[in-house]
């Protein structure tokens, strides 16, 4: 994945990411860390949803990627069609400290599911603070947990982050943006071959009627 944009020849599609999870997982640091290398050490809790969006380039495409911040809700997390309409992935946030944010995010992917089939459509989860566990080397203490948690839960991946020093923030959010561009790029040339069919049996239908038409015209 590459950000440089001066020999790019085309922008693809407008790519949409949806950030959920509980209050104070850190969604809205997660974005800020992601698209502009910062962080804000007071931020306000979202009450209503934040929008910010980067461009990145892959196979000479650009992409416009929107990340939509939800609010988040520690109780009966109600997410509506509205938000996710269009939505090419979902990154579910978690607090590293916090056993019940990890076991929220069922909840949360339950909400999500009453709206969206999600089947086709890829997650991941961001357990996010780590650096709150001690050392570097402290970070991924105990990852395999997270990482069965994600499998049995049927999200594509699982990362343990941290938006204060940026550790794997970028690593995590660009595997699922090359997952999501993968797909889409994938769904282009298979309509892409499903057009070049359909326009070679409109083809093939044309010429058996004027070829019809030339006898025709033979005949009188």
């Amino acid at each position: 994945m590459e950000n440089s944009f001066e020999d790019s020849q085309r922008f693809g599609n407008d790519l949409k990411v949806i950030l959920l999870g509980n209050v104070s997982s850190g969604k809205t640091s997660i974005v800020e860390r992601y698209i502009n290398n910062i962080f804000r050490d007071k931020l306000r809790a979202t009450i209503s949803p934040n929008f910010a969006y980067k461009l990145i380039k892959k196979n000479n495409t650009i992409y416009r990627v929107h990340f939509w911040d939800i609010p988040g809700q520690d109780r009966s997390p109600q997410i509506t069609s509205v938000f996710c309409r269009d939505a090419h992935g979902f990154i579910f946030c978690c607090d590293a400290l916090v056993k019940k944010s990890r076991e929220d995010i069922i909840t949360w992917k339950k909400s999500l599911e009453n709206v969206l089939d999600t089947s086709d459509i890829p997650l991941i989860i961001l357990e996010n603070k780590c650096d709150l566990l001690g050392k570097e080397n402290d970070y991924n203490k105990n990852i395999e947990e997270l990482k069965k948690f994600s499998e049995e839960n049927n999200f594509l991946g699982a990362f343990r982050t941290s938006a204060l020093n940026g550790y794997n923030i970028n690593n995590a959010i660009n595997f699922l943006v090359d997952e999501i561009i993968n797909k889409v790029e994938k769904e282009e040339e298979e309509n892409k071959k499903l057009n070049n069919k359909e326009n070679g049996r409109k083809s093939l239908r044309l010429n058996e009627i004027n070829v019809q038409k030339a006898k025709s015209n033979k005949c009188c």
